[in-house]
């Protein structure tokens, strides 16, 4: 019997033509978007069908998008399949998502904490220019002394950890490209800009942590009825409180993706499964385990193989 993890993604690039074809070909995919659309009061399906992909890309909606796109194709395996998944996770805003199937956490409400939450950290870099660049081939204490020796921990993170040698750095811009520079120096083999922003997982958002802390009260949550393991800590909390906290935290604070898969991995799973229009996620585990990490979108009939 295998045992499926379920792996959400953050901010992402849309495919628009997969997207379409999604929408068009499943019922409840569709369906999803409807009830997206309706929360947020703006049609997304007819963002998606009428834009350009270079449009799409920079809409103010591109997140709620990947969080809708989720939700649906979780919502469409359930349907497909009678298998379950044992254990939940999502990179960054991934971690929204995965509460929302969990069932702890409404899908409207998730979507007006991303609507928030970008808001908060907009106005957190109001007067400054942020950035935030992927560094591959030096592993994590190496830029760990960089950002000592220069003493700008405040103005840059260490914002994911993918794998032991993919790391992302996050804050203000010309901060982020000095550290690049000397990442370079020492014998980084590639380095390249995410676009994102504002930028996320780093101290320059401790402002917009303590807005976001006090919408976070008001928001109801139950406890997930699949095991969650969450961004910041690699734990798996289930009392609204530690929810919370932990959502707050990781406005400031790194992914620790690479440990999570490990964890992951160790609680005897035979499988991850992406729900995301990429295999980001999935092309990132190939780095940390050998235990297969499949994209339904990248796979041939997909939800009639399992």
């Amino acid at each position: 019997m295998r045992l499926y993890a379920m792996l959400f993604p953050g901010q992402e690039k849309q495919k628009k033509n997969v997207l379409l074809s999604l929408i068009k070909k499943y019922k409840i995919i569709k369906q999803t978007f409807d009830e997206s659309s309706e929360y947020v009061g703006h049609n997304l399906y007819k963002l998606v069908d009428n834009s350009s992909q270079q449009e799409m890309d920079k809409s103010k909606y591109t997140k709620l998008i990947t969080l809708t796109i989720s939700v649906a194709m979780y919502r469409l395996w359930q349907q497909k399949n009678r298998n379950i998944p044992v254990i939940l996770s999502g990179h960054s805003l991934g971690e929204y998502s995965a509460l929302v199937c969990a069932e702890s956490l409404k899908f409207c409400d998730a979507i007006k904490l991303i609507i928030l939450r970008d808001k908060f950290m907009k106005e957190s870099m109001k007067h400054k220019l942020g950035a935030m660049n992927v560094i591959i081939g030096l592993k994590q204490f190496k830029i760990e002394k960089i950002l000592k020796k220069f003493n700008i921990i405040k103005e840059v993170s260490i914002a994911c950890i993918n794998t032991y040698n993919q790391i992302v750095i996050s804050g203000e811009k010309c901060a982020v490209y000095k550290v690049s520079s000397a990442c370079q120096k020492i014998g980084a083999k590639k380095i390249f800009r995410l676009s994102i922003n504002p930028p996320s997982h780093c101290m320059l958002m401790i402002e917009a942590s303590k807005k976001l802390s006090t919408i976070l009260k008001h928001i109801s949550f139950k406890i997930p009825i699949f095991p969650i393991v969450n961004n910041v800590d690699v734990k798996c909390e289930t009392s609204a409180h530690a929810i919370r906290s932990a959502l707050t935290r990781q406005l400031y604070n790194p992914v620790r993706w690479s440990e999570i898969i490990t964890y992951l991995s160790n609680k005897y799973v035979s499988m991850f499964i992406e729900l995301g229009l990429n295999n980001t996620l999935t092309n990132l585990n190939k780095s940390t385990i050998a235990i297969p990490s499949i994209s339904p979108n990248n796979t041939v009939n997909f939800y009639q193989r399992f």
